[in-house]
């Protein structure tokens, strides 16, 4: 069941790693249970709060772990800097809907709904942390079988991403034959935006391992990082018009909401005029060259949209020589001979791979 996004902060508040962390799991190794509400203003809420005592101390997981000897609420500021109050009895409104059976969990939730704040509870026999955030509920998971799934996915999204460049390679042959279908391109597109719509399915769960996920965070932001640039690159390269560098993040984000496989769509977000999916095989694009002026020759983009309005797309760039490259505004004797040697690298690499 996918997280909620309002969800996501409260996460990063209990993460392994964080100083609120430290005192849930000791308590939970403690076997106590807790049950804690993250309140600014108490007399704002005080017609829920009942009894307990003032305490207005800072905060430190040692002294949150002592208070959770008691049996009654422990009320934190939201910004987790100072205990506000311990021992304090709930009384939400009993006609709020819940689903819990435990008096502690029923509370929690009823008073998450309420205030509209944040309520975590810790589950004395269950060893369970529990988050409550307005109508929402999310459980952490076991520390270490998160991680065992998360790695599985990011295993996934690598094969994912290794299929991808295999398939970008077979376009950048076809591209210098001038041989490529729009289907090649829509097909890559679509590859593209499932990697990273499955990146953002993950991202909430990686972002509740914390500190313990931080090697998974790299491997999964270098895939991200890598995915992103190829996805912007082929649809600053083969949309219809021509398209600014802010024009291609609107076009990114209505591709993550198209279904898989619909090329027709993909085609059509990139501007090309109505076709059926069989007809995408028979239209033959040329790319304007900026995958190849970014990746292989390095050149910054404002300097790159002056060499594709002066060659117009990578077949014409692909003839040039460093005389008529330099004839480009901000286009020097070593930018001229980066591209032709990124141009000739990239034959190569077709003809002996």
């Amino acid at each position: 069941m996918p997280i909620a996004p309002e969800l996501i902060p409260k996460i990063k508040m209990v993460a392994p790693g964080t100083v609120l962390r430290r005192a849930p799991d000791d308590i939970t190794m403690a076997e106590f249970g807790a049950l804690i509400v993250f309140l600014d203003d108490i007399e704002e809420q005080e017609n829920i709060l009942q009894g307990g005592f003032f305490i207005g101390t800072g905060f430190s997981p040692e002294k949150l772990y002592e208070l959770a000897k008691m049996d009654g609420a422990i009320i934190l500021d939201e910004s987790v800097a100072r205990i506000l109050a311990a021992n304090v009895q709930l009384a939400p409104d009993p006609t709020l809907p819940t689903n819990e059976t435990g008096m502690r969990h029923r509370a929690a939730e009823r008073t998450a709904r309420q205030t509209q704040k944040f309520v975590l509870t810790i589950s004395r026999r269950r060893k369970v942390i529990t988050l409550y955030y307005k109508n929402h509920k999310h459980q952490l998971k076991e520390i270490n079988t998160l991680i065992a799934r998360i790695s599985q996915t990011v295993g996934t999204v690598e094969r994912y991403k290794n299929d991808l460049d295999k398939k970008c390679l077979r376009i950048e042959r076809d591209e210098f034959l001038d041989q490529v279908q729009l289907i090649q391109v829509t097909e890559l597109l679509n590859d593209c935006v499932g990697i990273m719509n499955l990146l953002e399915e993950i991202d909430p769960y990686v972002i509740e391992t914390g500190s313990e996920g931080h090697l998974l965070v790299l491997r999964l932001n270098s895939v991200r990082e890598d995915v992103d640039t190829l996805a912007r690159l082929f649809v600053k390269d083969y949309s219809f018009n021509a398209l600014t560098d802010d024009d291609i993040a609107p076009v990114i984000e209505k591709l993550k909401s198209v279904k898989p496989a619909d090329h027709e769509k993909i085609a059509g977000l990139l501007d090309w005029p109505s076709a059926a999916e069989a007809t995408l095989h028979d239209i033959n694009v040329r790319p304007r060259g900026y995958r190849l002026l970014k990746q292989m020759a390095k050149i910054p983009p404002g300097t790159a949209d002056k060499v594709v309005d002066q060659f117009k797309d990578l077949v014409r760039l692909g003839m040039a020589d460093e005389a008529a490259l330099l004839e480009v505004e901000g286009i020097g004797e070593k930018r001229a001979r980066s591209i032709v040697e990124g141009i000739q690298h990239m034959r190569n690499r077709i003809v002996y791979r």
